[in-house]
């Protein structure tokens, strides 16, 4: 994927289109020069825990995700705005290269699949054009009413605190672990849940990958000790429910095989279920650093 240059079109014009609201949303400088593609600036702003990246997997699908989605609205016929569900998604980190990064550049091509489907790839580099992230991502794209009928009654009021929670670790409680599984349990608040929906709070799919995260990183040092670091590699990733705000999640991580063992030789599988959903999941190749 190349970068692209075109009018600067902003969150005042997409916006009233999409779902996503800040905080959640965080890109600036959003540019499309033609339907289907974007590019926008995509900050850091979540700590990255034990991974040797310079950006965090959740960070990096959020903002991918963000931007994908409004490249798909600009080929959506309808100018209403519709709901762009994180559904499936395949990508890969990249190791750093010149350390700490404070912003970085995404681009993104998307389409419509069909009437209720889109699909987008998209890219995240440095500000010396080195790949940092890459995904692909499906979506389940509904009307508001849709949504409505499938959300049902708001369960929690939207939260006006705090202004960035995307920067705060995620809040795991009773977190039980080994070398090599983990259990936990995340409470759903509204306040993990600014910008994603209005009037609908859930969890976003990033808030999910950070508790699979944090609590695959209480493994790693259990296994490999207080110093230790895992660069991430493929990533897959699937979000078949959304937990609203009010309910309670539980948490797991154990040892899966990893999908390209010549590059990274373990991996691991993270899951978020409440009660008898699973409402994510990811599984990741990554190497101890």
């Amino acid at each position: 994927m190349t970068s692209v240059d075109g009018t600067t079109v902003g969150y005042g014009q997409i916006g009233p289109r999409i779902c996503v609201t800040p905080p959640y949303y965080a890109l600036s400088e959003l540019t499309s020069p033609e339907p289907g593609l974007t590019s926008a600036r995509v900050p850091v702003q979540s700590p990255t825990g034990r991974q040797a990246t310079p950006v965090n997997i959740a960070e990096a699908g959020r903002h991918l995700a963000i931007l994908g989605l409004c490249a798909a609205a600009t080929t959506n016929p309808s100018t209403r705005r519709h709901y762009y569900l994180a559904h499936r998604g395949i990508g890969r980190m990249f190791p750093a290269t010149d350390g700490a990064l404070t912003a970085l550049t995404g681009t993104a091509s998307a389409q419509m699949t069909g009437r209720h489907r889109a699909e987008a790839r998209t890219e995240l580099r440095d500000s010396h054009g080195n790949l940092v992230a890459q995904m692909d991502v499906e979506y389940l794209v509904m009307s508001v009413p849709v949504f409505r009928r499938m959300m049902g009654p708001a369960r929690a009021p939207d939260a006006a605190e705090p202004a960035n929670p995307y920067a705060l670790p995620a809040p795991l409680v009773d977190v039980a672990t080994d070398a090599r599984n983990a259990a936990a349990k995340l409470a759903v608040e509204a306040s993990m849940c600014r910008g994603h929906f209005d009037s609908y709070p859930a969890l976003p799919v990033s808030v999910a990958g950070y508790a699979a995260f944090a609590l695959f990183d209480h493994v790693l040092e259990a296994a490999a000790g207080p110093d230790s670091r895992w660069l991430p590699g493929l990533f897959r990733l699937r979000a078949d429910n959304l937990a609203a705000a009010g309910e309670l999640c539980t948490v797991d991580v154990e040892p899966s095989a990893p999908a390209e063992p010549a590059v990274h030789d373990q991996a691991f599988t993270g899951t978020i279920r409440s009660g008898d959903r699973e409402i994510f999941s990811i599984e990741v190749d990554y190497t101890v650093v």
